[in-house]
Order: structure tokens, then sequence, then C-alpha cells
């Protein structure tokens, strides 16, 4: 360690440098020496509290929970924010899978956390595998203001579905993705008790059941996008949707192998602007149901693909 009282140069490419007193000073020649002040020490706790907030929502909810927020009290407070959590996607981290991934009670305990923190400002929550029954419910309590539910892979029951949904009459957004027990019962629920939804994406799985139809679609009036995939549905049934839903602008079927593309359905389509239908009859015959298409890439970047329509 130097000591105040003492001089020690220190070489560096052809030039030295004088440490005393706390200042650096370079001696550039026998005669001259420029003196170099020590940075200023930043203390980022003593940021304020919105300025920390506003960079903590370039985060999202894990990185916040598992980081940010756990540094010094002061970035904890930031981390509270209830703005910070209206959009909450537990969807796409690296602590959902591989290596890394979290036990389900700790993933259902930092979405708990996430929505508390919301203090009923939730909008948008996004969950995978790890969501249960008792989360679901969790939500309904406390997130009257939710706007748009993403389920992938969730092994959630019929019931605790369609107890969330009555709960939720701002709901705008569904994707349900690969969750084998929520059947058509939900969706006609669905349709009564969220009159402003505007985008639903249902992706159904080879684990057979009741057959699902055209789960009360037809009864969304105020649907614009629609994309189904690997679903039941009968081509009469796709009609049915088509009149009932006026305010369509985008519909996507793919890997329905129920569905006759013919011209007149063709037809009945004409008013939507964006339509992506199965491949004729007699190419589906040979194809796998469960193939999916690139155009089925939408369940990526569901929300932002949404939003940037």
């Amino acid at each position: 360690m130097l000591q105040a009282s003492h001089q020690s140069p220190v070489m560096m490419s052809g030039a030295s440098f004088v440490v005393s007193r706390g200042v650096c000073r370079r001696r550039l020649s026998h005669s001259h020496e420029m003196e170099v002040q020590p940075e200023a020490v930043r203390d980022w706790s003593e940021l304020p509290l919105d300025v920390l907030a506003s960079v903590f929502a370039k985060l999202g909810a894990v990185d916040i929970l598992m980081g940010a927020g756990l540094v010094c009290h002061s970035w904890l407070e930031a981390a509270k924010v209830p703005s910070l959590w209206r959009y909450v996607d537990m969807e796409h981290h690296d602590v959902l899978r591989g290596k890394k991934k979290k036990s389900r009670d700790v993933l259902c305990a930092m979405a708990k956390a996430a929505v508390d923190r919301s203090n009923g400002e939730l909008e948008v929550f996004a969950g995978s595998e790890f969501v249960t029954d008792q989360l679901l419910k969790y939500i309904a309590e406390r997130s009257p203001s939710l706007k748009s539910l993403s389920l992938d892979y969730c092994n959630v029951t019929n019931e605790a579905f369609t107890e969330l949904i009555i709960k939720l009459p701002l709901l705008e957004e569904l994707l349900i993705s690969l969750c084998p027990f929520v059947d058509g019962d939900a969706y006609e629920v669905t349709s009564r008790a969220c009159a402003q939804l505007k985008r639903l994406m249902l992706r159904q799985g080879p684990y057979g059941g009741i057959r699902d139809g055209a789960l009360g679609i037809e009864m969304m009036h105020e649907l614009r996008y629609l994309t189904l995939v690997n679903s039941d549905i009968m081509t009469e049934e796709l009609v049915a949707i088509i009149d009932g839903c006026p305010h369509m602008e985008r519909l996507c079927v793919r890997n329905c192998s129920n569905i006759v593309v013919d011209g007149t359905l063709r037809a009945k389509c004409s008013r939507i602007k964006t339509l992506i239908l199965p491949p004729l009859q007699h190419m589906q015959n040979v194809r796998s149901r469960y193939i999916f298409h690139p155009d089925d890439s939408v369940f990526t970047d569901k929300f932002d693909d949404w939003r940037s329509s």
C-alpha cells in the first residue's frame, strides 16, 4: 500500500508516474509534470428512484427478481415500483429450462412476488409449465387489469382456468398452447366473460380427448386475430366463426385436418386482410397433422407480433 508521505515512481510506455499524497503526477520531462486527479467514486445506490425504475424497465421480471432488486436497499425499493410489473413474461428465460432451470416452487414464488409488486396493475402475464392451479387463482384474485394472458405447456385444470377467465373482463389477448386439460367448455366461458377479446391463439396437441370443435369462438364478436393450430374444427364451424366475427383481420389455420379448403371457403374469407389456410385437401392427407408450418412462428414473438400488427 502506498503511504501519503512517500513518492513511488511507476514506469509505463517510456513515461514515469509519481504518486504523492493521493495525487498522480505524470512526469513529461525533467522540468514539467501534469497532475491527473483520481476519478470520483460513483455511488449507484444514490440514483433517484425514478431513474433506477427507468433503467429496470429495460430488464425482464426474472432479471429484476433474481438480480437488480437484490443489489442494495435502494435498488430493492426501485424494484417494487408497480409500473415495472405491468408486463411479466416468465416464459422465455434461462431459469425455465436447461442447467439454470429453477424448481416449480421457486418459479411460482417469483410469479406471486411479481403479481404482488404490480399492486393490481398487471396487464400482461406469460407463463409456462411451472404454472399451477394455485398460481392461476392467485393471479385471478389480484389482477383485475389483466389484458393479455399466455399459457404454454401448462397442466392446469379446466376449472382453474375458467375461474381465472371470469375475473378478467378486460382481457384482449389470449394464447393457449399445448395445455391438455383446457378444453372447449373453457373457451365458451371465455366468449361470455371476455367481451373485449380481440386476439386468440390456440395450439392443440396430439393428446386426444373430447373434440374441441368451434370452442364457442363464433361468439367472440370483437375478435380481430385468430390462429388455430392442430384443432379438429370442421369446415362449417370455421365458416360460423367467420360469420360471427365481422371484424376479423387475420386468420391463420394450420394442421387442421378437418378443414376442406375450396372456392366457397375462400370466398367467405375474402374480406379478411391476412389469410393463412391449410393446403388443398389432397395435399393435407399426406402430411402429418402435428408438423408445424414456418408461418406458425407467430407463437415465438406472440405479443410483439400482435401489437405491431
